[in-house]
């Protein structure tokens, strides 16, 4: 009787993982973000909101296997400067949900940017943007209603099929702050949505090492804990724009220690050196899976699932490489049985090449387990 005691509750945890264990119905499993469709669109022209993402993509998408999207979407897409609905974007994602609905997708829309908050600020150049909804409670009052309109659009999609992300990667210099401003938008739409899924996020960027400084509402299980990772990150965003070490072009590796031991590092900055010194450390599977159990361990102690909701690994790294990580990263999430959703569908991650239609079926068959 233990014995089968015992394997029940293993089962039932490693559901859990999986998002299996909303009461609404609600799972989340293999996932791919549609990003800069909604969010972070650039000098793309407004009218291919329209065409960027279409109900082919979702088709295709289901068909490889993925059983899910994380949509982000930005502040500026759905308002104007003055509060005053943009009714393109708004019949996009109405349509995106529809589709998805309609081909058995599930959906977490994540508010990725909104004009008091930008986990990158500082660090793009020319950006002038400040953080301000931490401190202003008028803007922590815009946010919340930022999100009443959200729920007035698209809460007609049932429960079991689109969730909601409150906020992508908060961050700032204390974590109660997200934690307060947490409180106030989960305590209104919990009121005017029962049984809707929340995604939670930790504080700094999602990271894992902030899971344990996450407020976490007690007796709610329509909720989600999200997590981000790009480890190796000197790997994942070699040669990225708009990191610290953008000026870095020389030889990478993975798996293993990410700068060879050969490197000639006489023609780096002083300062470029000593990052480079500091970060190269050897990384593979069983690093990806260590780094990861924290938040396993997260997940049982709350009873809650836990989910991934980006990961991935910028085109410039040499694909074999580049593979490789997938595998790895793969293997470890299986290995945990946690649900995941790779950056990203057509950007500078991307699976899809939005220019050339070009899709990258052995990279699919990789992330799917086909």
């Amino acid at each position: 009787m233990k014995i089968l005691l015992s394997l029940f509750l293993m089962t039932m945890t490693l559901s859990m993982l999986h998002g299996g264990g909303n009461p609404n119905g609600f799972s989340l499993d293999k996932g791919v973000n549609i990003s800069h469709w909604l969010s972070q669109r650039g000098d793309r022209p407004r009218g291919e909101i329209q065409t960027f993402f279409t109900e082919f993509d979702v088709i295709m998408l289901k068909q490889a296997g993925f059983d899910h999207v994380r949509i982000p979407i930005d502040e500026v897409e759905f308002w104007d400067d003055d509060g005053t609905a943009r009714e393109d974007a708004w019949g996009a994602l109405e349509n995106g949900l529809t589709w998805c609905h309609r081909h058995d997708l599930n959906v977490v829309v994540d508010l990725h940017i909104v004009r008091s908050h930008y986990f990158n600020v500082g660090n793009e150049e020319g950006d002038q943007n400040a953080n301000t909804l931490f401190e202003d409670p008028a803007e922590q009052k815009k946010f919340v209603g930022l999100w009443d309109e959200i729920s007035d659009r698209i809460g007609h999609f049932p429960v079991d099929r689109v969730a909601y992300e409150f906020l992508n990667e908060a961050v700032g210099d204390d974590p109660e702050d997200w934690n307060r401003l947490l409180r106030k938008v989960y305590g209104f739409m919990r009121q005017k949505e029962p049984t809707r899924t929340f995604v939670l996020g930790s504080f700094n960027f999602q990271s894992i090492s902030t899971l344990d400084q996450l407020w976490v509402p007690e007796n709610d299980r329509n909720l989600v804990i999200s997590f981000h990772t790009y480890a190796p990150f000197v790997v994942t965003h070699y040669t990225a724009s708009w990191t610290g070490f953008r000026d870095y072009d020389g030889p990478i590796q993975y798996p293993g220690y990410p700068f060879p031991e050969d490197l000639d590092m006489s023609k780096y900055p002083e300062e470029l050196q000593g990052w480079i010194r500091g970060n190269n450390k050897p990384f593979d599977y069983s690093a990806a899976l260590e780094l990861i159990r924290p938040a396993a361990e997260f997940m049982q102690k709350h009873n809650l699932p836990i989910y991934c909701g980006e990961w991935g690994c910028y085109l410039a790294v040499p694909r074999e490489m580049r593979l490789a990580y997938y595998r790895d990263w793969i293997r470890a999430f299986e290995t945990l049985n946690m649900a995941q959703a790779i950056w990203d569908y057509k950007g500078g991650f991307r699976i899809v090449d939005d220019e050339t239609k070009e899709i990258d079926h052995e990279l699919i068959d990789i992330l799917t387990g086909r």
